[in-house]
């Protein structure tokens, strides 16, 4: 073994031994309530899940911007990515791609106005920036650029530079950032990608009569043309955008989960007081020490060193993505039904209790009873919330068959189903006997306590991709968009998005 080899294999000891996340565990050998713990307020379990099963999903990234994650993937052979230029050239420096033809054609500025159509020509190693990394929080990357978090503006020429110098010492093609679109910077087209057409497009129509942008280089309207040529091409880019706002996301990228690099990681000590008690929104990297962020550059480096294609094959966007499916409308109709003001406090309770039973059903035995105390008792839920809270998780390999990446993607998971079948459990147990007819239940307080517990638990599982949404919904005509969202910026309400007409509807 070289040196090398043995600097990586300590790394990943390291990464192994106090990366992972230890989830709670449930015993029923002792006390009554011994399931019934609250997650310690800086465990990041929930935070890892975020991160992980919001990954090329557009919206996530766009209600909380502040990135915590990078991602190693994989572009197949074959995808097409498009290029806007002011002529017909494929670049021979680090340039920007667009996954769809609206994005790129907003940057076909000039006289000579092109969109390069190019299909990648074998798999391409991509790493992944999460949030709105490509303006509003890029801070992820200047780990990767300076070894160290970085503030500021940073000229896009640096950016490119810097990213793909690294890129080339770890076999890495290309970064993906978001705006309002998805962009990938290719560091090297000849290698990468084929060029499949070149074509000179038409116009924008407002470009014909704009010197603004470039003095001198207003575009002429083509010999012939009759009409309007198209408008709102910034827009379009938004439409194109909404495509991959919820899972699947964008298909054409494939997470390497096994080399994901998470700094909500409970081995990255320097952010736990700075985050604590804050909303997401306000978690950002600022307070990364330098010896932090050298510890994941270098557990991620050592994933990249590893071989792309002997991984352990479990399917983590599949155990992400079936935990926030079969959880994340059953709590939100829960919570709808506990606030509402048509029903009766008996009816909203007895509705409730059903609505928690079926999410809880798989895990109830006969055996699953209170006898005759039922009370405050809550001992005999222990076997049902261990049986639902290892749902997910119990038939994957053992920890040392996995990377230690992801060790701390099952904690994570582990701990998300924990937290879920707890207060599902905690929510029946005040439910159970309303059924019976006795002046000692009280239905109100019962689904008072009920809307508490929801309403907590949503807070801490925080599912922007499923609860924040417009409401009402929009017409086909709308985009659901923040109030504020610029390419280039951002404002309003994040958590309160509005319907906006579509271009040209």
């Amino acid at each position: 073994m070289n040196a090398v080899s043995l600097v990586l294999l300590l790394v990943e000891l390291v990464c192994l031994a106090s990366g992972s996340q230890t989830p709670l565990t449930l015993s029923l050998d002792n006390g009554a309530d011994n399931w019934d713990k609250e997650p310690d307020a800086d465990a990041t379990g929930n935070r890892i899940f975020n991160s992980a099963s919001e990954l090329l999903q557009l919206w996530p990234g766009t209600v909380v911007v502040q990135g915590h994650s990078l991602a190693p993937c994989i572009i197949p052979a074959g995808h097409i990515f498009y290029h806007g230029r002011g002529n017909k050239y494929m670049p021979n420096e680090p340039e920007w791609l667009a996954f769809d033809f609206e994005h790129s054609y907003f940057f076909a500025w000039g006289r000579d106005p092109h969109v390069l159509t190019l299909a990648a020509k074998r798999p391409l190693r991509i790493l992944n920036f999460d949030g709105l990394s490509a303006h509003l929080s890029g801070e992820t990357q200047t780990i990767i650029m300076y070894g160290e978090v970085r503030q500021g503006h940073i000229p896009t020429h640096e950016i490119s530079n810097r990213l793909c110098t690294w890129a080339a010492q770890h076999g890495i093609d290309g970064f993906i950032r978001m705006e309002e679109h998805f962009e990938l910077i290719e560091c090297d087209f000849a290698s990468s990608f084929e060029l499949l057409e070149s074509l000179r497009i038409i116009p924008q129509d407002e470009r014909t009569k704009d010197e603004r942008r470039i003095p001198g280089e207003r575009v002429k309207r083509p010999d012939g043309w009759i009409g309007s040529l198209p408008t709102n091409s910034q827009k379009e880019v938004d439409v194109a955008g909404k495509w991959h706002d919820r899972a699947p996301g964008e298909t054409r990228v494939r997470v390497q989960y096994d080399k994901f690099v998470s700094f909500y990681d409970p081995a990255v000590t320097s952010l736990v007081e700075s985050r604590r008690g804050k909303p997401r929104e306000q978690q950002n990297l600022t307070t990364l020490s330098r010896a932090d962020a050298q510890m994941k550059l270098a557990e991620l480096e050592a994933a990249l060193a590893r071989p792309w294609d002997a991984g352990s094959g479990v399917d983590w966007a599949s155990v992400l993505h079936v935990v926030v499916e079969r959880y994340g409308e059953r709590l939100e109709l829960l919570a709808h039904t506990l606030n509402s003001t048509t029903r009766s406090s008996y009816e909203i309770a007895y509705k409730a209790r059903q609505q928690v039973l079926m999410m809880l059903t798989p895990h109830f035995t006969i055996e699953d009873t209170p006898g005759s105390g039922v009370g405050s008792n809550k001992a005999w839920l222990a076997p049902v919330v261990q049986r639902c809270a290892s749902m997910q998780t119990r038939g994957l390999p053992p920890n040392g068959l996995l990377s230690p990446q992801e060790v701390l993607l099952r904690g994570a998971v582990e701990d998300v189903m924990n937290e879920i079948c707890r207060r599902l459990a905690r929510m029946f147990a005040l439910a159970y006997d309303i059924e019976e007819e006795s002046e000692k239940i009280n239905a109100s307080s019962v689904a008072s306590a009920m809307l508490a517990e929801v309403t907590d638990l949503m807070t801490w599982l925080d599912w922007t991709q499923v609860w924040v949404k417009c409401k009402p919904a929009c017409t086909i005509e709308e985009l659901c968009l923040i109030p504020g969202h610029t390419p280039f910026g951002g404002g309003g309400d994040r958590r309160n998005p509005k319907c906006v007409r579509k271009p040209n509807a």
